[in-house]
């Protein structure tokens, strides 16, 4: 079943936590590691799951970061077909896995490339939102819309969401391929 919850000042102090222990995790190895999704929208309805992106500098530094990510209890789950963005899923409540044995927030933790489209649109309808109230507000409504109808799956929950947010990326500079591949890889 599909779950929402309003905005939680917690989950930016959870991913503020998980950062400083992917950062730690990944020391040595030149990478961003940005909050992206809705969670990171204050005021914002969301499954309560945080999204985080790790951006490498060099590309080459995924097999390292894949290692380092699957020995502190992450799994590998390839790019699901989206060039440029790598998945990692936690095996349990306590991944990443640390001295202190902490019960993590779940998250969707990912490896994108600086130049993939994956990341760009992440970053995009992201910083439109924390930067437009109107359009935090739109996209809040559509979500209790969506979440009121009878019978939505998160399959379909998902693939309605996807052209509100291909009308935001589409005023944000994309080119009509890019969206259609975002569109795509939606479906």
């Amino acid at each position: 079943m599909l779950q929402l919850e309003t905005y939680q000042h917690q989950w930016k102090v959870e991913f503020e936590q998980l950062r400083q222990v992917i950062s730690e995790l990944l020391k040595g190895i030149p990478a961003t590691i940005e909050h992206v999704g809705s969670t990171a929208i204050p005021g914002m309805i969301a499954k309560p799951i945080l999204d985080i992106d790790i951006i490498p500098e060099h590309k080459e530094s995924l097999a390292e970061i894949s290692k380092k990510l699957e020995r502190a209890g992450y799994r590998s789950k390839g790019d699901q077909g989206i060039p440029g963005r790598f998945a990692f899923r936690q095996n349990n409540q306590f991944t990443p896995v640390t001295e202190q044995e902490i019960k993590w927030m779940s998250h969707h933790l990912y490896v994108c490339y600086a130049n993939s489209l994956a990341l760009k649109n992440h970053l995009l309808f992201r910083d439109a939102l924390l930067n437009d109230e109107q359009l935090v507000q739109n996209y809040h409504q559509l979500k209790k819309d969506l979440l009121a109808e009878k019978g939505m799956t998160r399959e379909t929950y998902n693939k309605r969401k996807t052209e509100f947010i291909l009308s935001v990326l589409a005023g944000r500079g994309l080119t009509k391929e890019e969206l259609v591949e975002i569109r795509d890889a939606n479906k």
